[in-house]
């Protein structure tokens, strides 16, 4: 407890008298948790003006624009209310939640989003930041804001949650989830493809912090796309963002661990936000949409989401990110700019179906009423799949990954390297877990197979596409858990085979008894033989003699007549890749 409220501290922030989302213990669950406070000193001062943010999304069609008392409508709309509101419950500031180089580029995401989904996508320059006295009535602030027409949203900024932590270890393998299905997702099988390593593919990962001076890692400082902008945050140790990273781009050295896709590009960005007046607070919706403005990513590239939030129970019981309203429209910006989102599905035991899991009248996680484009992780048994008991579950959720027994770097050094500070960069763990060990080894299977696709010539998959390939060729959830539902283990095998492109390899052989002599043959016997070398499995061989009619290929045939002759010969996959027509020619003499 103590080292929570100092990891708080070490932000900058401060808890008001009234509850705090998920950051202090013990406290009463409320429907709609209350707000942090945000310490406006420069970080390292000795005192701190407590104050409370919120945010506070205006709606879109307005087209709110500008700071403070500056607040306007660029569609001209009268803006008097929500100042009204502002100025009585004395509001220090009201800010775009994003930096202000951010939000001059989110026309142009939104407007190329648009093109690509075929649907308009979240006004991230709709959200703001407003800033209030720390003795102000904060219920009463909402239930203002809420009531006006111009207000989409309001609620109260959430504070920093912990990653979620690792499962109780039990130590029965060694990098077991890349093992073949259904023990693993069978990135051994991907490893042997170059195709599917990874290349060509960036994976950005939303964490605090991470040591990019890993043995196992060896990234530099390009790595960090927050910057002095979104500063990686040291309170929680770099140990979970190095385990997280480890599982996805160790290199595949012959020391240490392999990632499942080592030859992808890592990068990481904190959802830390730096304050103009000192100090950061925690905005993953921000952090998130700044990501989509620095142009970095590419459609088929993957963002993960190693963070998680207080649910509307408040303290441990946590929920995925996407709870957070900021952070659901700036998935939404990212699925329709064709980048994956793979989501963490927390750590807090909740069913996401749940009657509690409804803002603003929205049942939040209910697909058919709203969907950010996320994959949705759950944690699941490294034995027999099974929904572990701190891993939220529901409709929501897409697939699963190991929750616990995950050999990777970092972490807490219980397979190498301990817990001297001297072995930092060759520290391994064989114990990490969670639904944030859980998140990479999916993420490390969408990215197998967009990078697949991608040395394969073909455009990038969307999240949906990839998902429900990931789901119909993967191991299913243990039956025991199977109503709480966190979905398929992933199968690369399987999934790659299912959209292999390369045709099949057939080869003829010309056979005779008795043996021939010197180059001639005397009615000779064909066999075809036909290889999908990893592929779909070859469903059927076609021949053809002397540019005949195709016939199909069943047993070795004999070719009769003197003379020169040409066989043509062809043979299909099971996903309809066919070999161009290949011959063999030979003089038959009788």
């Amino acid at each position: 407890m103590a080292k929570r409220q100092a990891v708080l501290a070490t932000l900058g922030v401060l808890v008001a008298s009234v509850s705090a989302i998920g950051v202090l213990p013990a406290q009463a669950a409320t429907p709609h948790p209350l707000p942090i406070t945000v310490n406006r000193a420069a970080a390292g001062a000795v005192a701190a003006t407590p104050e409370v943010a919120l945010e506070v999304k205006f709606q879109e069609a307005l087209r709110v624009r500008g700071t403070s008392q500056e607040l306007r409508s660029t569609r001209g709309e009268n803006l008097d209310s929500v100042q009204t509101v502002l100025d009585r419950h004395r509001a220090r500031s009201v800010t775009p939640l994003l930096p202000s180089a951010s939000v001059a580029k989110l026309d142009d995401l939104s407007t190329r989003a648009k093109a690509r989904a075929g649907e308009a996508v979240p006004d991230m320059a709709s959200w703001y930041s407003v800033v209030l006295p720390a003795d102000v009535d904060v219920k009463q602030v909402i239930q203002e804001l809420r009531s006006l027409p111009e207000v989409a949203f309001a609620y109260p900024a959430p504070d920093p949650a912990p990653p979620p932590a690792s499962s109780t270890p039990d130590f029965t393998g060694m990098q077991g989830y890349q093992r073949p299905a259904p023990q693993g997702i069978d990135a051994d099988f991907s490893h042997q493809d170059p195709r599917a390593r990874g290349a060509g593919i960036k994976i950005v990962d939303l964490e605090y912090d991470w040591n990019m001076s890993h043995e196992d890692l060896q990234l530099d400082s390009s790595s960090d796309l927050g910057g002095s902008v979104f500063p990686r945050y040291t309170g929680f140790a770099d140990e979970h963002g190095t385990a997280v990273f480890g599982e996805l781009v160790a290199r595949d050295n012959g020391y240490g661990v392999t990632g499942s896709v080592p030859e992808a590009t890592m990068y990481g960005i904190s959802p830390s936000q730096a304050l103009a007046s000192g100090g950061t607070r925690w905005s993953p919706g921000a952090a998130l949409a700044y990501l989509a403005g620095l142009n970095v990513l590419e459609p088929g590239d993957a963002v993960l989401l190693e963070q998680q939030t207080s649910g509307p129970l408040g303290g441990s019981n946590y929920a995925p990110l996407e709870w957070i309203p900021s952070v659901f429209d700036a998935i939404q910006l990212l699925n329709g700019l064709g980048v994956t989102v793979v989501e963490t599905g927390g750590n807090g035991n909740q069913n996401v179906d749940s009657e509690l899991y409804v803002q603003n009248g929205i049942k939040w996680f209910d697909r058919s009423v709203q969907d950010s484009g996320a994959i949705l992780v759950g944690a699941g048994s490294d034995t027999e799949r099974e929904r572990l008991g701190f891993s939220n579950y529901g409709a929501r959720f897409d697939l699963q990954g190991w929750g616990r027994n995950i050999v990777t770097t970092g972490s807490n050094g219980s397979l190498f390297g301990g817990t001297d500070p001297a072995n930092l960069n060759v520290r391994y763990t064989r114990s990490f877990g969670g639904t944030s060990g859980a998140g990479p080894i999916v993420t490390g299977a969408v990215v197998a197979v967009q990078s697949y696709l991608k040395a394969t010539g073909q455009d990038p998959w969307t999240a949906a596409q990839i998902a429900d390939l990931l789901k119909r060729t993967g191991t299913a959830q243990g039956p025991t858990t199977a109503g709480e539902h966190i979905g398929p283990l992933p199968n690369l095998a399987a999934a790659l085979k299912a959209i292999e492109v390369d045709p099949p390899t057939t080869e003829a052989e010309l056979s005779q008894r008795p043996p021939r002599q010197g180059d001639s043959y005397n009615n000779p016997f064909v066999t075809l033989t036909a290889s999908d070398g990893w592929g779909s499995g070859v469903t059927g061989t076609q021949y053809r003699l002397d540019g005949g009619k195709w016939k199909t290929y069943s047993k070795p045939f004999r070719v009769l007549g003197e003379g020169g002759h040409t066989i043509g010969f062809r043979s299909t996959d099971a996903n309809g890749n066919q070999e161009e027509t290949r011959s063999l020619s030979f003089q038959n003499h009788r």
